[in-house]
């Protein structure tokens, strides 16, 4: 059976990492924590002494609010919940609507996909005082901060702006100041001041560069077949003159592998042909075949990102902590 190894000692590593920029880190674990397991990553994450992490739903909650003194939900459902977890306040309609007392306010800094709008920040605060929510966080999202442009740099001045008016209304209305968070992955040492939280994600596991790639693929070999003058698999895309060794082994693209026709380099072989719901064929004889122990290195056979194989590893494949 394939299992899915999750490296400690390289996820502590990575935490130690963004430590350094700021020790305040509000881990993202939405997705089945981009596909490593979200239970096994938040026993990690607690063992290393996260305390606050964010999830996509309240079906995520559940699993793991035991592990963290806050989870922030980012698309939440339903009337109230446990008192660690806290709702993304999306728009202002989703205010009105809202009956969970402990929120954090999202503001469209410039992503334009959700988010209050700037100009609307007064009457989130006046709403959010009257129907006396807890105002434990205020956040934004940067669309670009990959890039090389200005539109991190716009964003984070406009959250600035914001964070001051949330902060003097507060003041003025004798309230406690929430914390601030906007700082992702790709953004962590690019801002002249991550506030009061970062919200690090792809950094924690690896899929960027410069950290470390937490997740190993093994499958195991289910048979081996010697061919000459002939083909494998479907289509038999793969053909081979020469008397040659393949092992079919135990993962596919029902696992979340991206489907491949000509095959694709592997951790120390090649997969050939077409890759099956079920099985791959690689070149020679092996009991079990390293498919990746690093996504960046992996990813670079198709035309995706390594959080779009990293998220759609089967939750059907076991996962198992090592280092």
């Amino acid at each position: 059976m394939a299992t899915i190894y999750i490296n400690k000692s390289k996820l502590f590593k990575n935490l130690d990492k963004i430590s350094l920029i700021n020790p305040n880190i509000l881990a993202v674990i939405k997705d089945n924590a981009y596909g490593h397991g979200i239970i096994t990553i938040s026993k990690l994450l607690n063992e290393y002494g996260i305390k606050k992490a964010c999830v996509r739903n309240n079906y995520e909650a559940v699993f793991v609010k035991e592990f963290f003194e806050e989870i922030l939900i980012f698309n939440p459902s339903g009337a109230r919940e446990a008192k660690n977890i806290s709702y993304a306040i999306n728009s202002l309609k989703q205010l009105k609507k809202n009956r969970h007392p402990y929120i954090h306010l999202k503001f469209d800094t410039g992503m334009h996909r959700n988010g209050i709008l700037e100009e609307e920040v007064e009457e989130a605060l006046n709403i959010a005082m009257q129907k006396n929510f807890e105002i434990r966080g205020v956040f934004s999202h940067f669309c670009c901060s990959e890039e090389t442009n200005n539109d991190t740099f716009i964003q984070y001045e406009k959250f600035k702006k914001i964070k001051s008016q949330i902060e003097n209304f507060c003041e003025k209305k004798a309230l406690k100041k929430p914390y601030f968070h906007i700082a992702n992955s790709t953004a962590l040492n690019k801002l002249p001041d991550t506030f009061d939280y970062v919200r690090p994600g792809i950094a924690i596991y690896g899929g960027i560069d410069g950290y470390e790639g937490i997740m190993s693929l093994v499958a195991k070999t289910v048979s081996v077949r010697e061919i000459e003058n002939d083909g494998v698999g479907y289509n038999k895309m793969f053909f081979s003159k020469e008397k040659i060794k393949l092992s079919a082994v135990d993962v596919g693209y029902a696992d979340g592998i991206p489907y491949f026709k000509n095959g694709c380099k592997l951790k120390n072989t090649e997969a050939v042909g077409k890759i099956s719901m079920d099985y791959m064929s690689v070149k020679g004889e092996h009991k079990e075949v390293v498919v990746f122990d690093d996504i960046k290195e992996f990813v670079k056979n198709f035309d995706t990102i390594t959080y779009d194989i990293l998220v759609k590893m089967s939750p059907r494949i076991k996962r198992v902590v090592i280092g």
